[in-house]
């Protein structure tokens, strides 16, 4: 067991309210997140009103989501990833941004269909409620699960301390077990703290569920080998509205041409969004022979 500032990381879960204000500095969540991708798929959030979710197994990070008592629970968890910081940053621009010929996306936090304002339990941060039904697919005779809300937005927490970032998720007791992944996914390596995520996931199992302790449980539910989750990703609606107050920063090598192709995609579907040049200058890298 890790102890840390009153708080015991071991078998209990340690993403709670408590954690982070008092260790991550968390007293309110940002009204605004920010995200950078390309043009392409700037074209497509704009067309179908909705936000892709990747699975975590398939993420650039590969120690994403371990757990010590349920191997491949990765592929179980899929997010979407966003940071707090309005300063742009050159690393997510080059990472993320279209190799900064792409778009930072500045959306209100409520984004989702339905405009629910996040609220924080006890447990895993803060939940937002989608008005929409999200299918996550499992093989037979594995359940699928019907999601409608996503946890989030929560601050990733940065830590080289293993007992972080690989976690139990099940409690037993009684002949019951409960499925807990609050932790799944919400801690990373140092290396990554330059990216100051924030991150919605939505779980292929149900958080804090209750199961009998039983075969099916053991060797089916927790099976993610044989009976895998077979969605791959999940596209979480957004609120109309919410693109009224979408703001869009065009990437610091965006040509001419690109400038033009952005201005013509808000026209057409989002007429109500602000667009603005990246402040930072840059010239296009030049081969070295």
């Amino acid at each position: 067991m890790v102890f840390l500032r009153g708080m015991m990381v071991g078998s209990s879960p340690f993403y709670t309210d408590d954690f982070m204000a008092e260790v991550m500095g968390v007293e309110t969540l940002p009204e605004r997140l920010f995200h950078y991708t390309s043009i392409d798929t700037l074209e497509k959030i704009l067309i179908n009103h909705t936000l892709r979710f990747g699975r975590l197994d398939q993420v650039n990070d590969p120690e994403e989501a371990q757990s010590d008592d349920v191997p491949l629970a990765a592929t179980s968890i899929f997010v979407s990833c966003w940071s707090s910081n309005s300063v742009e940053s050159i690393p997510l621009w080059s990472l993320y941004g279209g190799g900064r010929h792409g778009v930072r996306l500045s959306m209100p936090v409520n984004m989702f269909a339905g405009r629910h304002k996040p609220t924080i339990f006890e447990f895993g941060g803060a939940l937002t409620l989608v008005d929409a039904e999200m299918l996550i697919m499992r093989k037979s005779p594995a359940m699928s699960t019907t999601m409608s809300a996503a946890i989030g937005p929560n601050k990733v927490y940065y830590t080289d301390d293993m007992a972080f970032r690989v976690r139990p998720l099940i409690m037993r007791e009684g002949g019951k077990a409960r499925y807990t992944p609050y932790d799944l996914g919400m801690a990373k390596s140092t290396a990554w703290a330059y990216e100051e995520e924030w991150r919605f996931k939505i779980a292929a199992l149900s958080f804090a569920s209750e199961y009998p302790d039983d075969e099916y449980f053991n060797e089916v539910t927790l099976d993610l080998d044989t009976y895998p989750v077979e969605t791959n990703q999940l596209f979480v609606p957004l609120d109309p509205s919410s693109l009224d107050e979408l703001k869009v920063t065009a990437g610091p090598l965006v040509t001419v041409d690109e400038f033009a192709r952005i201005e013509t995609l808000l026209a057409q579907h989002a007429s109500n969004a602000e667009l603005t040049r990246s402040g930072i200058a840059m010239r296009e890298p030049q081969k070295i022979l």
